[in-house]
């Protein structure tokens, strides 16, 4: 099921923008201008999750794909915060979430103190029946990208920038 997911870290007038903008036209701006933009000119705003970002989500909740959970502060990383694109139905071929600069900072905090020893338990947790790629190696790769995505959350923690979570279903 995953695709692609990338982070981005963005300032309030991004944000508004995107909110400004009809349900159907969000996911465009993010691929013909944001991505542009920010792989170009603001590479330290973005980070690649390459399709390990379900098994990080499901790693850090409790190990469902779900949008509402309660796994504060791991489990806003991925899909948690504000749905900005994906309803199910008519807009499923895509997912926009937006996380506040104060759930970013929560973010970051919970992430740098994460062990890999915690992330196997909630990685364990997960259910293959609803994850086919559930293995050693793609356990090791979610945790590596996982790994890799700490210094962008400290980046945007630090500049109080929101984050956003895109992958094109």
């Amino acid at each position: 099921m995953s695709s692609l997911g990338v982070l981005f870290a963005v300032d309030k007038s991004v944000v508004e923008h995107i909110r400004s903008l009809k349900m159907s036209g969000r996911p465009e701006y993010i691929s013909n201008e944001l991505e542009e933009l920010y792989f170009e000119d603001y590479p330290e705003r973005t980070c690649e999750l390459d399709k390990t970002w379900e098994a990080q989500h499901r790693a850090l909740t409790d190990g469902s794909f779900c949008f509402d959970h309660e796994g504060f502060p791991l489990g806003m990383a991925i899909l948690g915060g504000e749905i900005l694109y994906f309803d199910g139905k008519q807009f499923d071929d895509y997912i926009i979430t937006l996380k506040t600069p104060d759930e970013v900072a929560q973010v970051y905090s919970g992430l740098k103190g994460l062990s890999k020893k915690d992330f196997k338990k909630g990685y364990e947790q997960i259910d293959k029946a609803e994850y086919e790629d559930k293995c050693d190696e793609d356990f090791e790769e979610a945790y590596e990208y996982l790994l890799d995505s700490v210094p962008f959350w400290r980046f945007a923690a630090e500049h109080k920038l929101w984050v956003l979570f895109t992958a094109d279903m």
